[in-house]
C-alpha cells in the first residue's frame, strides 16, 4: 500500500511540530506527541548498528516521558540556551495504518554569550500511527552519529 499525498503531509507536519516545540521549549507538550503505547530512545549509532540495546536515555511509557519533561523542564539546572533543528526531508514507507519514516537532523546549541556549535546529528527513526484521530509517534529513535555522548542533553532531541 502506498502512502497518500495527504498522509505524507502529515507526517512531515508531526515531525516538524515535534521539532519545533523542542526548539521553542514547550516541553509541556512533548509527551503528547507519543502514543498512550510507546518508545522513546536517544541511542548511538554505533549501539544502533550493532544491535546493542544501551542507550543515553530510554522512556517506554506515557509515565515515563511526564517524568522525563517533569525533570527537563523543572528539576534540571542548566545555564540559558538555545536550540534549533535542521531537518532532512522525511523518508516515508509503510502503509496509511503504521509509516514508518527516517529524517536526518542537527541540532544546532547557542549558550548565553558564546558561539552557535553543532550539539548533536543524527537520524530519527519513527513508527508513527493514527491514535485518536491525530498521529502520533509509536516509536521515535535519535540516533546520534558521534561516538561521544553529548554532555549538554538538556532537553529531549
Amino acid at each position: 500500500m502506498t502512502i497518500s499525498p495527504e498522509q505524507r503531509s502529515a507526517v512531515e507536519d508531526l515531525i516538524n511540530a515535534y521539532a519545533l516545540a523542542i526548539d521553542d521549549n514547550d516541553l509541556e507538550s512533548w509527551p503528547g506527541f507519543f502514543a498512550s503505547d510507546c518508545l522513546y530512545k536517544i541511542i548511538a549509532k554505533e549501539n544502533f548498528d550493532s544491535g546493542l540495546p544501551l542507550g543515553l536515555l530510554l522512556c517506554d511509557s506515557q509515565g515515563m516521558l511526564q517524568d522525563r519533561m517533569e525533570a527537563f523542564s523543572k528539576l534540571n539546572v542548566f545555564g540559558p540556551r538555545s536550540w534549533r533543528h535542521m531537518l532532512g526531508a522525511v523518508h516515508v514507507t509503510g502503509s496509511e495504518d503504521e509509516t514508518i519514516t527516517r529524517t536526518n537532523f542537527i541540532i544546532f546549541e547557542t549558550l548565553a554569550g558564546k558561539d552557535t556549535h553543532i550539539l548533536c546529528a543524527g537520524e530519527y527513526r519513527d513508527i508513527i500511527i493514527r491514535e485518536d484521530d491525530a498521529l502520533k509517534f509509536r516509536e521515535r529513535l535519535c540516533v546520534y552519529d558521534t561516538t561521544i555522548i553529548p554532555n549538554s542533553i538538556v532537553r529531549p532531541i
